[in-house]
């Protein structure tokens, strides 16, 4: 009977148009706005007359606020012995096998046209079923040995195939290694990994399987399942010193290791605290999201290798805050960005990491992130910019360095309140930093969702502006900019410097004051009312 449910749902859900749910998939992942073209985009440059009429550009002894270094989070804090110390022991669990479509932490992974029960009903066996470590602690092998075959089975010496989808209850804690040395999630079968209470992955591999192909389940489309694991509302989930693989695929919190708060329609939501975790000196590869948040609170991505994820390495969206992103090394991600927080990631500090040889950008901040931190990052050889920040205000660059980007070192949009302290961009294919206030109207960007202002200020105290293609620094529509103590060394042009945009009218005034004077250079719009065309 069980059987001939799953097909029944399999075949009432095959008769939804795919655009519908596409839609809806895409609307549950919310995508980065960074990239967007916007529509001012081909408009001619203002002449200098015009730009003389409605800036100014005057100095004065130092910036209008001076630069307090923040206090930089403990980082010894988040180490193994702390990770560890967390497991509570004390209180044998149980195991059972029951049906998923009771458990809160399957509903959310569906959207509103069913697409995650879809594929589980398509790879089941004899029902929507699941492994459920309902209380207490309980370790993976213990759990293999008190379940069937067709559930879980070693196939190897600590080697194990999970058959259908683990699900750990609020109170529940799972433990995967040491001595597991791979936990393999059968892609045929939907298997999965959903924590509502604690999971630690300690010194073990969790990998998506392919047990047709007897090889891991490596990323072909992005619309194929593949295993992943979620942690929901309440959950608290800890890997270190491990390596997750060839996981997620574009379908609602299945991107590959997501920390997730339950979906907006469940009453789950009301009842449980935002997730959190740990994810310690571990590897990263070949997820559809290397990491990926929602809601979440207070993460620790600290030590590891994000390689060869294919749409973001690192991924924190809607109203994620207090995390802490350090110490990473970010590469090879083969569509997007290597680290972004996108939409209201706020409070967090993205310090220490080396993003290099993605696709497009190294770090970007996007949609209304702010009062976040960057620090002593690296960013190289990225497709597009070093670091982008986009309709995000109040933010901090302190001590960066972008080097060997194909486009901009660091880029600005829309974004007020920026400071960029003590930062490099070296050798980057166009400008050491573009910043510009443009028009997204025609974009087809959500408004009522991604509301922006046009307008855009920063302070650029220290750091060397060197060797860049098209300049040290490009400034378009500029409400306010104030730049001291900059190393221009090293013009990439035979002619000099050339500083470009809304500085281009006042090139010689800006290094004079810069160069000469050792002050700072004020460059603002005019008053609307002002007759004066400068100071």
């Amino acid at each position: 009977m069980a059987g001939l449910i799953a097909r029944a749902l399999l075949l009432a859900l095959s008769t939804v148009a795919l655009s519908q749910v596409a839609l809806a998939a895409a609307a549950e992942e919310g995508d980065d706005g960074a990239d967007e073209v916007p529509g001012d985009l081909g408009r001619l440059a203002p002449s200098p007359a015009k730009l003389m009429h409605d800036y100014r550009v005057y100095a004065q002894d130092s910036p209008s606020e001076p630069f307090t270094a923040p206090r930089a989070p403990m980082l010894a804090r988040y180490s193994s012995a702390a990770l560890r110390a967390r497991i509570d022991r004390s209180t044998a669990g149980s195991v059972v096998i029951a049906p998923l479509l009771d458990e809160s932490g399957f509903k959310s992974l569906t959207t509103a046209v069913g697409q995650g029960l879809r594929e589980l009903a398509r790879r089941q066996l004899g029902g929507l079923r699941a492994i459920i470590v309902a209380d207490g602690y309980v370790d993976l092998p213990l759990l293999a040995k008190s379940l069937p075959k067709d559930a879980i089975e070693q196939v190897a010496p600590g080697i194990y195939v999970a058959r259908l989808p683990i699900l750990v209850r609020h109170g529940a804690t799972l433990q995967v290694g040491p001595g597991v040395r791979q936990l393999r999630l059968s892609q045929e079968r939907g298997a999965l990994i959903a924590n509502e209470g604690m999971l630690f992955i300690l010194d073990s591999e969790v990998t998506g399987w392919s047990e047709q192909r007897k090889a891991p389940a490596r990323f072909h489309d992005e619309h194929e399942f593949r295993p992943f694991i979620v942690g929901w509302g309440g959950s608290e989930t800890y890997i270190d010193r491990s390596r997750i693989a060839h996981l997620g695929y574009a379908s609602t919190k299945a991107f590959g290791l997501s920390l997730t708060q339950y979906s907006t329609m469940a009453i789950e939501r009301a009842v449980w605290p935002r997730p959190t975790g740990w994810v310690l000196n571990s590897d990263i590869e070949d997820l559809w999201y290397g990491f990926y948040s929602w809601e979440a609170d207070d993460v620790v991505l600290r030590g590891n290798t994000f390689r060869n994820n294919v749409k973001y390495g690192i991924d924190p969206h809607d109203r994620s805050r207090g995390l802490i992103i350090a110490d990473n090394e970010v590469f090879g991600t083969r569509r997007k960005h290597g680290i972004i927080i996108s939409r209201d990631v706020d409070d967090s500090w993205i310090i220490g990491n080396r993003s290099h040889n993605n696709n497009l950008s190294g770090i970007v901040l996007d949609r209304q992130c702010s009062n976040n931190v960057l620090a002593r990052n690296l960013t190289y050889r990225n497709g597009s910019d070093g670091i982008v920040i986009s309709e995000s205000p109040h933010n901090l660059l302190w001590s960066n360095l972008s080097v060997g980007n194909q486009h901009h070192g660091i880029r600005l949009r829309n974004s007020t309140g920026i400071r960029i302290q003590d930062s490099s961009a070296i050798a980057n294919g166009l400008a050491g930093i573009f910043a510009v206030a443009s028009d997204l109207s025609t974009t087809g960007r959500n408004l009522t969702l991604d509301p922006y202002r046009q307008s855009l200020s920063m302070t650029v105290v220290g750091g060397q502006l060197s060797a860049n293609g098209s300049g040290p620094i490009n400034l378009e529509a500029p409400t306010r900019v104030e730049m001291q103590n900059l190393d221009l060394r090293t013009p990439q042009r035979a002619l000099g410097y050339k500083l470009g945009g809304a500085l281009y009218a006042f090139q010689i005034e800006v290094l004079d004051i810069l160069l000469n004077g050792r002050r700072t250079a004020v460059l603002e719009q005019q008053p609307a009312n002002d007759p004066l065309a400068r100071r």
